[in-house]
C-alpha cells in the first residue's frame, strides 16, 4: 500500500482506493433473473385468461372418463355437475396462476436489487428463484390443467430461476461483493 502525505497535516495517507468492477455476472443475473420473474407473471396471467375454457375442458374430460360418454357430449349437454365440477377445477387453476404471479412478483424485486451484489439480496434471490423454480415444475407437469403454452413458459421458468440461482453464487460475484462490502 503506498501513501502520500497530506497537505493539512503532512500525515501520510493511505493512497484510493480504486472501485471494484462489475462482474459480467452480475447484470446477466438480474437479466435472467428478471426474464425469470416476467415468464412467471404470464404464465400465472395465462391461467386467468384461459381458465375457463380450461377448467370446461378437464370437468367434461372428467365426467365423460366416469359416464363413459364423450368429453364433446358432455360438454354440449351441460348441466349443473358441469358447471359446478368446471367451477372447483377453475378456483385450483387461480390458485396455481395467483401462486406464479406472486413468486414472479417477488423475484422479480430482488432480482432487480441484485445488481450490487449483496449477499442478503443473493440470498433472498436464491430463496425466490428455488420457490419460483418449484412452482413452476408443478406447472409444467400438470397434466390435466393446463395448455401447452402455459407448459412451455413454465419450462421456460424452470430453467431460467436454476440459472438465476448459479449465477448467484459465481466466485466472481462473491469476489465483487466482498470488494464492495469492504470499501
Amino acid at each position: 500500500m503506498t501513501s502520500y502525505p497530506d497537505a493539512a497535516t503532512g500525515l501520510p495517507r493511505p493512497a484510493p482506493v480504486a472501485a471494484p468492477s462489475r462482474p459480467g455476472a452480475l447484470p446477466a443475473l438480474v437479466g435472467v433473473a428478471v426474464l425469470s420473474a416476467l415468464a412467471a407473471i404470464v404464465d400465472g396471467v395465462l391461467y386467468f385468461v384461459g381458465g375457463r375454457d380450461m377448467a370446461l375442458d378437464v370437468s367434461a374430460q372428467t365426467i365423460a372418463s366416469i359416464t363413459g360418454a364423450s368429453a364433446d357430449s358432455v360438454k354440449a349437454e351441460g348441466g349443473a355437475l358441469l358447471q359446478a365440477a368446471a367451477d372447483e377445477v377453475q378456483s385450483t387453476l387461480q390458485v396455481r396462476g395467483a401462486l406464479a404471479i406472486f413468486f414472479g412478483v417477488v423475484l422479480l424485486v430482488w432480482g432487480l436489487l441484485a445488481l450490487r451484489g449483496a449477499a442478503w439480496v443473493r440470498v433472498l434471490l436464491t430463496l425466490a428463484a428455488l420457490a419460483n423454480a418449484g412452482v413452476a415444475l408443478r406447472l409444467a407437469t400438470d397434466i390435466e390443467g393446463g395448455t401447452a403454452a402455459i407448459r412451455g413458459v413454465a419450462w421456460l421458468v424452470l430453467a431460467t430461476g436454476l440459472v438465476a440461482v448459479v449465477l448467484s453464487w459465481l466466485p466472481a460475484v462473491n469476489r465483487y461483493a466482498k470488494a464492495r462490502k469492504g470499501q
